[in-house]
């Protein structure tokens, strides 16, 4: 969806019609269910989140400027929403310490996800994003599946475009490691 659609669809809001707020929740639901759910592990929780974080967002459409793309704008309150759920539930989600990669193995593992078949990848891709940090899970779904650039995600988590890059960096080196270890045991078992 385009910046000039989103335009369109915001002023036709502002101008008295609600009914075009549906646009954007048909346009950005999917993603902003998949930010929430990363952090809260939790279905029902994250479609409440998803929920609150559109109606701040049609309570706060005029203050929109058009800075930023909307849906950077969207996700950023989702984002946060779901942070401020997090806090006010008094979860932790603990990040693991990630030993120094073999970077030898590097070919292995990608020639060991090449066996396993397409479902199977995503299920351990998946398991292995949410071994990561609300932030990093945050910043490896908009940069790898929303092909967001490092500048909108900047924006949407808070911090400089330099510590996204570090984010997202030390992120895959955890993914790689994980993801590497995870393959030693399915070599084990088989």
């Amino acid at each position: 969806m385009t910046n000039q659609q989103d335009t369109i669809y915001r002023d036709r809001v502002l101008k008295g019609d609600t009914n075009a707020f549906s646009y954007f929740v048909d346009t950005y639901q999917q993603l902003a269910f998949t930010i929430a759910v990363r952090i809260v592990k939790n279905r029902e929780e994250a479609e409440d989140i998803v929920q609150e974080a559109f109606i701040k967002c049609y309570h706060s459409l005029a203050s929109f400027k058009g800075d930023a793309k909307f849906s950077t704008w969207l996700y950023k309150i989702v984002y946060h929403s779901t942070l401020d759920r997090v806090r006010k539930n008094a979860r932790q989600i603990p990040s693991e310490e990630i030993e120094k990669i073999n970077y030898n193995l590097i070919d292995d593992v990608e020639d060991a996800l090449d066996i396993l078949e397409k479902k199977e990848r995503e299920k351990i891709i998946g398991a292995a994003i949410e071994t990561l940090t609300n932030e990093e899970q945050t910043i490896i779904t908009l940069y790898y599946y929303e092909d967001l650039s490092l500048k909108e995600i900047a924006t949407i988590v808070g911090i400089s475009t330099g510590n996204v890059k570090i984010k997202l960096f030390r992120a895959r080196k955890q993914l790689f490691e994980i993801l590497r270890c995870r393959i030693e045991l399915v070599n084990k078992l088989q």
